[in-house]
């Protein structure tokens, strides 16, 4: 089977000079997109002042990253994914400040087209991101390289609201307008230097019989080839249906109206979820080195224990502060397992795909992903309201399902095995497991 390594030269060391340029513009554009996506919700607020609006629009701009992340897979096994960044960026750069013109004349409509295209072109940028990772670090390199993407989103998600809260308040918009222009415009001249291995593909199909035949060829490779790897990501979907919206629903719930906190008590529950996501990105590459893929599910069991304490916390609201202080120790904790999981899975993933494949392969787990978080979101809004139904139970609940997830991984790991063999580790993600 042909992968990423076949194609270029494999950088020896992590920062090599692509993976550095690629790194840095990421770096520009999510915290411009942070800053911005943050500061215009606050406007959609402040305009309204209705929180099913603000709602609404949030439920909406969703849609485009489910539909229209297959076809950004299929774009980026189809097109220089170098010139799918710098295209992408420059183009979100000219529509920033196009309905940054419009904005007094269309207000809250604007706003929400805006968000509506800045998630669609995330929904097409994102597959050549991270189709490229494998292209530009190898062997144990590129979980670390996994990692470093995640501390960078994860820092991105910390610092960008903060930022864009503050700049928003003492600004208002149109500064933020601005720095989000500036952003996207400095990531995609940076984009210009980089180069990223790429074979053209001879196109003899119409566009449709394209779409169809690369969407087919996928769903051969997940259902007949890698039925196993399809279960993986299944179960990837599960963890962000059952714990990680338990997470986004239940914790302003938990802090806010349970134990009846202050908000700024809570924006410290936020920070120390992506406090737990960078920590699992920055061991990442360290415990890639003592731990084998087929082993990496006790990092679930590690996560689902940490529900425990936090089901504990939540059993009664007669001393908050300490309730509080080991929520934020359990969510530390625990996102930084999930993320440690995560990290190792994708960087697996991403070896055992061909490359002509990469791209709609990882659009399938972000469109598996993003499925899964309105429903869980739905599910706990749902268990949450029930007054009769005390919160202790619901994360007992999540607790449950979390544990049969894990369960359910480590099966399907060590099928992996049995099925392929060592041919199926990494370089790097094949040495003997020496935890516990």
């Amino acid at each position: 089977m042909a992968t990423g390594k076949d194609y270029g030269s494999m950088k020896n060391k992590l920062f090599s000079r692509d993976f550095t340029i690629m790194i840095a513009g990421q770096i520009i554009s999510l915290f411009g997109n942070a800053i911005l996506r943050f500061a215009l919700s606050l406007y959609v607020l402040d305009q309204t002042g209705s929180a099913t609006a603000f709602g609404i629009i949030l439920a909406i701009s969703m849609i485009p990253m489910v539909v229209g992340a297959p076809f950004g897979g299929i774009l980026a096994d189809r097109v220089s994914r170098k010139r799918i960044m710098v295209a992408l960026d420059y183009i979100t750069a000219a529509v920033i400040g196009v309905l940054g013109l419009l904005i007094q004349a269309g207000g809250v409509t604007v706003i929400a087209a805006l968000m509506f295209v800045m998630v669609l072109i995330q929904a097409f940028y994102q597959p050549a991101v991270q189709a490229s990772v494998p292209l530009l670090a190898s062997g144990e390199n590129l979980v670390r390289a996994n990692g470093v993407v995640v501390q960078v989103n994860a820092l991105a998600n910390l610092l960008g609201p903060i930022i864009g809260g503050f700049l928003y308040g003492f600004f208002g918009l149109w500064p933020i307008l601005a720095v989000g222009f500036g952003c996207f415009l400095a990531s995609a001249t940076m984009e210009l230097f980089l180069h990223i291995p790429f074979m053209p593909r001879k196109r003899e199909q119409g566009i449709m019989d394209m779409i169809k035949s690369d969407t087919g060829g996928a769903m051969r490779f997940l259902l007949r080839e890698n039925p196993s790897m399809l279960k993986l990501l299944l179960l990837v979907a599960a963890l962000n249906l059952f714990m990680s919206a338990m997470f986004t629903v239940g914790l302003p719930y938990l802090v806010k109206i349970f134990l009846g906190l202050s908000n700024q008590l809570y924006g410290f529950v936020e920070g120390a979820m992506a406090v737990g996501s960078i920590m699992g990105g920055v061991l990442a590459g360290a415990v890639v080195k003592r731990v084998r893929f087929t082993a990496a599910s006790r990092f679930l069991f590690g996560a689902t224990l940490c529900l425990v304490p936090l089901g504990f916390a939540v059993a009664g609201n007669g001393m908050p502060l300490m309730s509080y202080g080991v929520i934020i120790a359990s969510v530390v904790i625990c996102l930084c397992c999930t993320t440690l999981f995560s990290v190792i899975a994708q960087a697996f993933i991403q070896q055992i795909t061909p490359n002509e494949m990469l791209g709609k392969v990882m659009s399938f787990v972000t469109m598996f992903c993003t499925c899964a978080y309105p429903l869980g979101q739905a599910m706990y809004g749902f268990l949450f309201g029930i007054d009769s139904l005390a919160p202790a139970v619901v994360v007992g609940m999540a607790g449950v399902a979390s544990l049969l997830i894990a369960f359910a991984a480590g099966k399907t790991l060590k099928r992996f095995a049995e099925n392929e063999g060592d041919g199926i580790a990494p370089e790097g993600l094949a040495e003997p497991a020496k935890l516990g």
